[in-house]
């Protein structure tokens, strides 16, 4: 669809008056030019005729000849000044036309791009004002999502942390105003304080981390690790919330081979114990928490596995979405951040890896594969 005010039918009537005013100034030309020569001829061929009489003879040959020449010579002049004009004023107008419909483009109709049907000779430079516009309206839709992003953050963030603040506030406001019966109402009320402070603290630690990982240019301490011997040490740090949440930790590693993979170690771990965390408080009732690491040439995977609860299927994939939580696990007392899953996802594609979940009636598995030699131009290749 055309929105340039050049339609066809102008833009075909200015190319035929330009034909036509040059097609005039050169018949005026030609026959101002024509009028000197013969002149000019009259003039010194009677002269030279004058003193050689034998030169009438070629008179009417030589005549002839000259005028039907430079007529010729004159008609292919003039067509091909008249041809020149005609292509200079429809590339004018084509221009003319680029420009009314990057004009319309800027008053924000930025679904609209130029159509090259009729613009043969300037379909480079269209394609290349094409390519130009849907580049820039997809940094305007990506600076709109970062800004929307941002909102939501500080809304969902806002919404989270106003529950165990207000409980901190309004207990220790109890305690500050002497509203207990005995000291061990009163420790009563300290506890719940602290329980709620801690998990704020663990709420402003996530949105900490997840502004951190979430950044283009994050830098990642990079170096080579062997996984097998780090799970095993992390598997221990973690025995006794397994032992409190009832469940048996497994490391499904293969017997021994070091598995060597260039990793932020640090990132990594924390991308662990969001998983292992996570199958505690959501896994609902299951025996065991399952570790799992493999190898081939290119990449490793590693597996965080719970016989727990099944995830329903139109969960799956918006798991890894900041701030979703199922429903099933909306309770006060497995109340999070939000962002454990989507801080694990944020490492693993800074690592230049894939992170996704599976879950059956058998089990609940969250996979994910990382490259084994870390290059650091792939992000931005």
């Amino acid at each position: 669809m055309y929105h340039s005010k050049r339609s066809k039918y102008r833009v075909f009537l200015e190319v035929f008056f330009e034909a036509v005013v040059w097609t005039a100034i050169l018949l005026l030309g030609y026959f101002g030019i024509m009028f000197v020569l013969i002149f000019a001829y009259d003039y010194y061929y009677v002269q030279i005729m004058q003193q050689n009489p034998f030169s009438i003879i070629l008179q009417p040959y030589f005549q002839q000849n000259f005028f039907l020449g430079f007529t010729l010579c004159y008609v292919v002049i003039g067509l091909g000044a008249v041809a020149w004009r005609i292509y200079r004023r429809y590339r004018t107008v084509q221009l003319g036309y680029i420009l009314d419909e990057l004009h319309f483009i800027s008053q924000g109709n930025y679904d609209h791009r130029i159509s090259s049907k009729h613009l043969d000779s300037m379909k480079p430079v269209v394609s290349s004002i094409n390519r130009l516009v849907d580049s820039t309206v997809e940094a305007m839709e990506e600076e709109r999502r970062i800004e929307q992003s941002k909102d939501e953050l500080i809304v969902n963030m806002s919404h989270d942390i106003r529950t165990p603040l207000t409980s901190v506030i309004g207990y220790l406001g109890l305690l500050e105003s002497g509203h207990y019966n005995d000291e061990e109402e009163m420790k009563h009320y300290a506890h719940i304080a602290y329980i709620k402070s801690l998990q704020l603290q663990r709420m402003v630690n996530d949105l900490f981390e997840y502004t951190k990982i979430s950044q283009v240019n994050i830098q990642l301490n990079v170096m080579p690790i062997n996984v097998v011997r780090m799970l095993q040490q992390m598997l221990v740090e973690f025995e006794m919330e397994a032992e409190q949440a009832g469940r048996e930790l497994r490391l499904d590693v293969p017997e021994d081979q070091e598995i060597i993979v260039d990793v932020d170690p640090e990132q990594l771990a924390r991308v662990f114990s969001n998983l292992l965390t996570n199958a505690f408080k959501y896994g609902g009732d299951g025996d065991y928490v399952r570790v799992a690491v493999s190898q081939d040439a290119k990449e490793t995977t590693f597996v965080v596995e719970n016989d727990g609860d099944q995830i329903p299927e139109e969960a799956l994939d918006r798991l890894f979405q900041r701030f979703y939580r199922v429903d099933s696990s909306r309770s006060q007392e497995k109340s999070g951040s939000g962002l454990g899953l989507a801080i694990a996802e944020g490492v693993v594609f800074h690592h230049h890896g894939k992170i996704w979940a599976e879950s059956d009636s058998q089990s609940t598995r969250f996979i994910f594969k990382i490259p084994n030699h870390y290059q650091e131009e792939r992000l931005n290749g």
